[in-house]
């Protein structure tokens, strides 16, 4: 009866593949433990499983509590990726430029300067408030509301962050100075690996948050 309380509630779950784990296995040791107590007052096996299920609550019950545990560690764990793939964006940006023999002053058009001053206040934007998101999600959530709203809004700035990010970067690279040809290594090709998969990567978490939540 355990392990089919504990697979159903592992259905019931979304979120973190670690951290559902670690919940699930910590409710199983909680489970087995209550039913080994119940086993040495004299009930036998199938008795005290569901002795120890009954005093645990029912999963739609249970599930909604851990659920919200999970949804705000998507939370963070969005916000986290999205400060990390920002803050690395530029240092890749200038190496894609160096190796087209480019520096990352040479502006070659008004356009490119503006697109790239852009880039930068809006990438230091968005990790300050991706760094809001870490703390509301972590210590912030007994002045900030339900929990749920907290991750529905990460979800939603996760996706925002990379729809923003792709537009910009596909404008960058069409002004960029280094783009000689957009099929060459400093064209499409190169901002679609060094911007496109961790973008990707941030809207898959986002999508993540707003089903956790």
């Amino acid at each position: 009866m355990i392990d089919r309380y504990v697979a159903e509630l592992d259905q019931a779950l979304r979120g973190p593949r670690a951290v559902k784990a670690d919940m699930i296995a910590e409710a199983r040791d909680s489970l087995l433990d209550a039913a080994e107590v119940y086993e040495e007052t004299g009930l036998d096996r199938e008795r005290a499983e569901r002795c120890a299920v009954d005093d645990f609550g029912s999963v739609q019950l249970i599930a909604p509590e851990y659920q919200v545990e999970l949804g705000l560690a998507q939370g963070r764990r969005t916000a986290l990726l999205i400060c990390a793939v920002l803050t690395v964006q530029p240092v890749a940006w200038w190496g894609l430029l160096h190796l087209a023999g480019q520096g990352a002053d040479d502006s070659g058009s008004t356009g490119y300067a503006l697109i790239n001053t852009v880039v930068r206040w809006t990438g230091a934007g968005a990790i300050v408030m991706a760094l809001a998101v870490v703390i509301a999600t972590g210590a912030g959530v007994r002045y900030l509301g339900p929990a749920s709203r907290l991750v529905r809004v990460a979800g939603v700035f996760a996706c925002a962050v990379s729809v923003v990010f792709a537009v910009l970067g596909l404008l960058l690279t069409l002004y960029s100075p280094a783009t000689d040809s957009l099929l060459g290594i400093t064209g499409l090709p190169g901002t679609a690996l060094l911007l496109g998969v961790p973008l990707i990567s941030i809207a898959v978490a986002g999508r993540r948050c707003l089903s956790a939540a």
